[in-house]
């Protein structure tokens, strides 16, 4: 009888299954990685191709100058005094203006840049604070040989970097428009349960640093989704969008991002303007077009608070000067400019005909 050896072969097949479920789960394990690898080796190369590609398709309407070792990209169109420079919101590319741009064109000179890491402008080494982007516009303009003074036009956080060009160079502005500004104290008075919303969409931006040298980001169409389809298919919008699906562009979302964090932090809000002509076109339906899907994850009483703050907001920003005005763009979301680009114009002409009869 074999009884010892039967209990140890019964014994056994137990520890034979375990092994074999290990070396299983061991390959498979194996085989996810090779192929989460390849995967990535792929849409690294797609990432690149595509960029490659885009770059070709869409040169820059404008001239590369280098300011503080880095190529900045401007573009000027028009002819006439004063000339009307036009500051970008966070994270969009010069041409995000050209429904302004071609119209003032043909009235006076107009010139819209791209920051460090946006449209076709190099990335800087570090995050620039609101005042170094005053500092890097000023030299630009002096590079460029495009004399002041000028009339400045900012969307969103443009309206604080044109406000602290004004405060640092205070002789060459003569007038300014501010569109949807940002608020130097908004942080500190917006609503807790917004904050917690905001801070998703920056841990949003922290991912796309990760997923977009991969294709990650190009391939899901991302910005297509945020950006209103009347401008995404405008060859100019078509050039916008090629420039935000570049690898180097979640880098420098990121990056301005936490440089501006302070910035609409500070108690003391926003510097005076003096006796400066001031336009401040605020957004009347931000708040109305928003996806059902933020409505819900915000809250509508937020959301109520919201309007309420940044009604209270942009009458401050219009008290900053004496000569100040505010014009509320009934129809339009946060994006005046795309929305209702007429508005953007009329204020920049007429702050262009007063200058001229002076």
């Amino acid at each position: 009888m074999n009884t010892t050896d039967d209990r140890r072969e019964v014994q056994d097949k137990p520890a034979s299954k375990r092994r074999s479920c290990l070396g299983c789960l061991g390959r498979g394990a194996i085989g996810l990685v090779a192929i989460l690898a390849i995967a990535m080796v792929a849409g690294a190369i797609y990432q690149a191709a595509a960029s490659a590609s885009d770059i070709k398709k869409y040169p820059p309407p404008g001239k590369l100058y280098d300011v503080g070792g880095h190529e900045t990209h401007l573009y000027c169109t028009g002819e006439g005094n004063p000339t009307v420079i036009l500051e970008a919101g966070a994270g969009l590319p010069s041409i995000s203006w050209f429904l302004v741009q071609e119209k003032v064109a043909e009235f006076s000179r107009v010139c819209s840049y791209d920051r460090p890491g946006f449209g076709w402008s190099e990335p800087a080494s570090s995050p620039l604070s609101i005042d170094q982007v005053a500092a890097n516009l000023h030299a630009l303009l002096k590079t460029a040989g495009i004399p002041g003074p000028y009339i400045l036009v900012g969307h969103s956080v443009g309206g604080v970097y044109v406000r602290a060009f004004a405060q640092q160079y205070p002789s060459e502005v003569l007038r300014m428009v501010l569109v949807d500004s940002s608020h130097e104290s908004q942080n500190l008075r917006f609503p807790a349960r917004f904050q917690e919303y905001s801070a998703r969409q920056d841990a949003m931006v922290r991912l796309c640093k990760v997923i977009s040298p991969v294709g990650a980001i190009r391939l899901s169409k991302l910005y297509h989704t945020m950006i209103p389809e009347n401008i995404t298919a405008s060859e100019w919008g078509a050039a916008a969008m090629s420039t935000m699906y570049r690898t180097s562009y979640c880098d420098s979302s990121y990056d301005e991002m936490v440089a501006i964090a302070e910035s609409y932090s500070q108690p003391e809000g926003p510097a005076s303007l003096g006796d400066m002509p001031l336009i401040v076109l605020s957004a009347g339906a931000t708040f109305d077009q928003l996806p059902e899907a933020v409505v819900k994850s915000v809250g509508q009483d937020v959301l109520d608070q919201m309007e309420q703050v940044s009604q209270e907001l942009q009458q401050e920003l219009a008290g900053l000067s004496s000569q100040g005005e505010q014009v509320i763009a009934e129809e339009s979301s946060h994006y005046i400019q795309w929305d209702q680009p007429e508005l953007v114009i009329d204020a920049i002409r007429k702050m262009v005909e007063q200058a001229r009869l002076e």
